[in-house]
């Protein structure tokens, strides 16, 4: 890839707050950098307690940091503050481990996908239908299921419905947060299949959470493997995946990870 990342992040700390008279607690996240290069996916890979999640968190603005610096799209991402903030967020799609869990079981799956759009200062009107028919149908799912509520939907059909309301306000970062470990096995394919399809149909990067190997070799490019709040390694995925370095990475390719998933079509 050439040009500036489309995010970087250099030496970041992330420490949880201890007690008045708590001693000083070992940070979540202990200087992470990495770079993620615009069009591709990053498969950020570790166990409970790695600092994934809580890596994630501050990349989303939802964490403090204690130092280093995240910049996104060149510009400088913890400086921003107030409506700025607001409207740079609108270039962050987020999907979420339990699309039950994120989507309103009141609303219909029309309501749903127009959310963002209403939000962010669209009219209500048929051109906003034509949109959520458009993102659904992107996403799998005919227009037919516009008028079905969450509470009617299958896993995967309620994940396909959460990635196209990721997808309303046309973001350029894509952050999936466990997206598939909800799923059954053959649900995973297919969602996965269809984020690989929706990253070449959109331009759009993504940054992929997880604590599956799996996943990551099926559709990261590139993979960060954390421990304890370190960064144990970082490269390609197909030289993280083949050709460790480290005895952790190791570790976890020893519960069976050899190569690419195959490619299945969605259904």
């Amino acid at each position: 890839m050439t040009g500036s990342p489309l995010l970087e992040v250099t030496d970041l700390l992330i420490r949880y707050r201890a007690g008045l008279f708590a001693p000083r607690p070992k940070p979540a996240v202990n200087g992470a950098s990495f770079r993620l290069e615009r069009g591709t996916t990053l498969g950020i890979v570790g166990e409970s307690g790695s600092g994934k999640t809580s890596l994630l968190r501050a990349i989303l603005r939802l964490l403090p940091v204690e130092s280093g610096a995240i910049r996104l799209e060149g510009r400088d991402w913890l400086a921003l503050h107030g409506r700025a903030l607001r409207r740079a967020r609108q270039g962050i799609g987020v999907v979420s481990q339990n699309p039950f869990l994120s989507l309103s079981p009141r609303l219909t799956v029309a309501e749903i996908l127009a959310e963002p759009m209403l939000a962010a200062g669209h009219r209500p009107g048929p051109q906003i239908r034509d949109r959520i028919a458009a993102l659904l149908s992107d996403c799998g799912l005919p227009a037919a299921f516009l008028d079905r509520r969450a509470r009617e939907l299958s896993g995967g059909q309620a994940q396909r419905v959460a990635i196209a309301r990721a997808l309303a306000l046309e973001p350029r970062l894509l952050v999936l947060d466990e997206p598939t470990s909800a799923l059954d096995v053959s649900v995973q394919a297919q969602i996965l299949n269809l984020l690989s399809d929706l990253r070449e149909r959109h331009e759009l990067s993504m940054l992929f959470v997880t604590h599956n190997l799996k996943v990551v070799a099926h559709v990261a490019d590139s993979l960060l493997v954390m421990r304890r709040g370190d960064v144990v390694e970082f490269g390609p995925t197909e030289q993280v995946v083949h050709a460790p370095a480290q005895p952790y990475t190791r570790e976890l390719l020893s519960f069976g990870v050899h190569s690419r998933t195959a490619r299945k079509e969605p259904s």
